[in-house]
């Protein structure tokens, strides 16, 4: 676990030209969408597709859920999705991606107000409270989380997000000390990442007295490797 700062002493911070820039920790990732809808009326007809959509393939899985099934539960022309989305894996891309956002966003806010080890101690557990209290509130989340992993094309894109925010955390504990080089801290981000994923949907298959006793197990184990960085 990371040492508490009692004195309420700030870390050391190294030169911003010691490490890239936020922005440019962040590529610019293609929408899925064909059509982006502008008008009330086309965002009204996007929106009950991505609902339904998001029902359908929550309850019963990606590979059970046709394009034509989906069209006909949201009461739309078949026509009309293929307006915004190429495909299905497109649909399932643009359901995700506000999760993806969510978390992104909790990440960026989280690293700019991130100036200590405890604030780094206290961002880890909201983060990991955060992602988890998302699945539980959506439990669609799971089924839609799985097609995507499912999916070669989709666990790519899921991928290049990990990455993404692995680069942001880097970049701000590399501001915050230069004790490790920006690889091994950047593949410790990466890490650190892709297995809290893992580890929230197995918390999700447990009582709920087990499960925050197993999030906070990884809690620590994630604490103590930053610790090492730091």
């Amino acid at each position: 676990m990371f040492a508490q700062q009692n004195d309420g002493k700030r870390i050391k911070k190294t030169n911003a030209k010691d490490s890239p820039s936020i922005e440019s920790c962040i590529a610019e990732k293609a929408s899925p969408l064909r059509r982006i809808p502008t008008q009330a009326r086309s965002k009204a007809k996007y929106d009950a597709i991505i609902a339904t959509a998001k029902e359908l393939i929550g309850e019963r899985g990606n590979d059970a859920v046709s394009m034509r099934e989906i069209a006909k539960q949201a009461e739309v022309p078949i026509s009309s999705i293929y307006q915004y989305f190429p495909d299905k894996n497109a649909i399932l891309e643009a359901i995700m991606q506000d999760h993806f956002d969510l978390i992104r966003t909790f990440i960026k806010g989280f690293v700019d107000s991130c100036h200590s080890q405890q604030d780094l101690k206290n961002g880890i557990e909201a983060g990991i409270d955060l992602f988890y209290s998302s699945f539980k509130k959506d439990p669609a989340l799971a089924s839609l989380w799985a097609g995507l992993q499912a999916n070669s094309e989709l666990k790519a894109l899921d991928a290049e997000d990990s990455h993404i925010n692995a680069e942001i955390i880097t970049h701000r504990i590399m501001a915050m000390s230069s004790k490790h080089s920006h690889d091994e801290i950047y593949q410790a981000a990466l890490l650190l990442l892709h297995t809290s994923g893992m580890t929230v949907r197995l918390a999700l298959d447990m009582p709920d007295e087990n499960a925050k006793k197993f999030l906070n197990e990884f809690i620590q184990l994630a604490l103590l490797r930053l610790n090492d960085l730091m």
